[in-house]
């Protein structure tokens, strides 16, 4: 039952249910969780946890404008380390390079995905969540790639939007968004826009709106670095 309960949480998350009445979820599983010695749901749940409240202070301007809220992650990422709990550490290095990436933090994204990669090297088990791991990852090489000219993040990319497509049935709009991001990357942005535009249109069809919202704030900043006026109008769409 715990273990349904923490699935549930995680994929009103990903589905962009409200972050209010996700935090209202977690609240009620963790004291069932605790109650009944649920140790390591408990954690996982925690590592969800701790990002939902991340994003709600951010909804209502309460974060720290030094980005001391990653430090704190990095302590309890620390703390996983420290006691062996390797699945539960590469999970919090997850939730921490998609919420830095979120917040244009793309050196402490990019530390992050290179730390669950050290921690699941010789792993069968890695982490997943509903595809979401290759989605995001592709999203940081993107801009890897960009800021350091490595091949390495390139390669990951590519490798990102093939995993990407088996699930391109239910979340087309993550495989739109990393081939544009791809093709902007590579030079290729005479079709940008229009490319930007059909991965939110799938994301708007999929009622995926978080993702709806970085496929707007992708768009926002294409149009920005090429002297577009629209990148106001997809900065607005993306809040």
């Amino acid at each position: 039952a715990m273990l349904n309960a923490r699935l549930y949480c995680e994929s009103s998350f990903w589905s962009g249910v409200r972050l209010g009445v996700i935090e209202g979820y977690i609240q009620v599983w963790v004291q069932q969780m605790i109650e009944y010695k649920q140790e390591w749901n408990l954690n996982m749940i925690n590592a969800l946890k701790y990002t939902v409240l991340i994003l709600m202070k951010c909804s209502n301007n309460l974060l720290p404008p030094n980005g001391d809220f990653l430090e704190e992650g990095k302590k309890i990422l620390n703390e996983h380390i420290e006691k062996k709990r390797t699945h539960l550490a590469a999970m919090v290095c997850f939730h921490l390079s998609y919420t830095a990436y979120i917040f244009c933090n793309y050196d402490f994204a990019r530390n992050m995905v290179e730390m669950r990669w050290k921690l699941e090297k010789n792993r069968n088990r890695k982490v997943g969540i509903f595809g979401a791991v290759h989605f995001f990852d592709g999203l940081i090489s993107i801009v890897s790639a960009q800021q350091t000219n490595e091949v390495k993040w390139i390669n990951h990319a590519l490798e990102c939007v093939n995993k990407t497509k088996a699930s391109t049935n239910v979340n087309p709009q993550r495989v739109l968004l990393l081939e544009t991001e791809i093709d902007v990357l590579m030079g290729k942005t005479k079709d940008a826009i229009e490319s930007y535009n059909k991965a939110i249109n799938a994301a708007r069809e999929n009622k995926c709106i978080n993702e709806q919202a970085i496929v707007n704030e992708r768009a926002g900043d294409f149009c920005l670095q090429n002297g577009d006026s629209r990148a106001s109008y997809y900065h607005a769409e993306a809040y």
